[in-house]
């Protein structure tokens, strides 16, 4: 059977990736998985055996379209209460992890050519969704306040200018990936006056607002500061649970719900993932986030110890209060798509800066994440970086 003349003409673009990153190594600084130190098992199993004593006829049918409602109600309270969003259950759909409901939300909006602002780095997996979809991705200028919002509108009103229609301000608002900033109070205000002036939507991040370790209290989700259907919101369990697990969800108006049902049916995630994650954090949620932020404190420190301690003084980094990821600067002309072979040889991955940016440029940039490995792994996984780098010739430059 020939098929090359049979698929559809309407597959996503093709986007090159690092193939390193696909190795199977020993120090993974590559992927912001659920920290496995501190993974429920335990609770877990007692959560579901609770779950399906309750509702376990339910499985015998298809879920509802939105997902559990027990999940969406608790997902609700928990937007109110910690984020300052009040929110309706119907507003909330569940999906296959944060990456689902961005999928989901970018085919019914997104066409080729179409504009969408991001930070000036933003995360691989949503700017792989995005180039393959075609849009046009603009960078923004992004400080340690976030997105500089002065530059965000500028920008827009130059796309309009242009005599096209911007779509989307995609933002990870809290310890964004990779850069691990957060957007400010002050400019989170800004943003929404953004949006509601020039009628671009704002699709707001905060997959790691559950990943504060220390530092200043977060600033409320722009969900809650918006009374004009201007902000969508996206969040997941995965890293916080079990990325296996596969479970986020989106908060959405009503006009873009109905678009959502229309491309969606059948595609919510696991209805048994979701009972037993409702009944875990339904019982212990706090203590469990307690810990999760103690076990990713001392992977935070040992990493950024084993930086000053292996790094030289011409390479710089950030010191971040929250999530699972430190952004790092090597000297100009240092290329780390072209060192990452090596460091997979050596049994380290790394996310090279480029991976970040829609013109795959700034290859002097790498994001590191600390959530996988323990400590004292993570120590020996940077000194053998480091003598990567070194070898390699990436701090050697300047």
């Amino acid at each position: 059977m020939d098929y090359a003349g049979l698929f559809s003409s309407n597959m996503p673009l093709l986007v090159e990736m690092p193939v390193g990153l696909q190795a199977d190594t020993k120090y993974v600084f590559s992927v912001t998985y659920a920290d496995k130190g501190v993974f429920p098992a335990e609770g877990l199993i007692d959560a579901l055996s609770k779950a399906i004593r309750r509702e376990g006829e339910t499985l015998s049918q298809y879920p509802p379209p939105q997902g559990h409602l027990g999940m969406r109600e608790l997902i609700a309270s928990t937007l109110a209460g910690q984020r300052g969003a009040p929110t309706d259950p119907e507003s909330i759909f569940l999906s296959g992890g944060a990456g689902g409901a961005i999928g989901a939300v970018l085919d019914v909006f997104i066409d080729p050519g179409d504009a969408v602002f991001v930070e000036e780095f933003s995360y691989l997996g949503t700017m792989r969704m995005l180039l393959e979809h075609g849009a046009d991705v603009r960078h923004v200028p992004t400080d340690v306040n976030g997105m500089d919002t002065e530059a965000l509108d500028e920008m827009i009103e130059h796309v309009i200018a242009e005599g096209r229609k911007p779509k989307l301000i995609y933002t990870i608002s809290v310890f964004q990936n990779p850069l691990g900033v957060t957007l400010s109070h002050e400019r989170r205000r800004h943003m929404v006056e953004i949006s509601q002036k020039h009628g671009v939507p704002i699709f707001e991040n905060e997959s790691y607002a559950d990943f504060r370790i220390d530092g200043d209290p977060l600033p409320p989700a722009m969900l809650g500061m918006d009374d004009s259907d201007c902000v969508m919101y996206v969040s997941a369990y995965t890293k916080l649970i079990g990325c296996g697990l596969r479970l986020g969800y989106g908060v959405v108006p009503p006009p873009v719900m109905d678009s959502l049902k229309t491309i969606r049916f059948g595609g919510i995630p696991s209805h048994l993932a979701a009972m037993g994650v409702y009944q875990y954090l339904a019982d212990n949620r706090e203590e469990y986030v307690t810990d999760v932020a103690s076990s990713l404190r001392a992977k935070r420190d040992a990493m950024l110890g084993a930086l000053g301690t292996h790094f030289p003084s011409n390479t710089t980094w950030s010191k971040p209060d929250g999530g699972m990821m430190i952004w790092v600067k090597l000297p100009e002309g240092a290329d780390t798509m072209a060192a990452l072979p090596a460091a997979v040889e050596a049994d380290v991955k790394y996310n090279p800066g480029p991976v970040f940016r829609a013109e795959r440029d700034r290859a002097n940039y790498l994001r590191l994440t600390y959530s996988h490995n323990s400590p004292d792994e993570i120590r020996d996984g940077i000194e053998i970086l480091a003598g990567v780098f070194q070898r390699e010739g990436l701090f050697g430059w300047g």
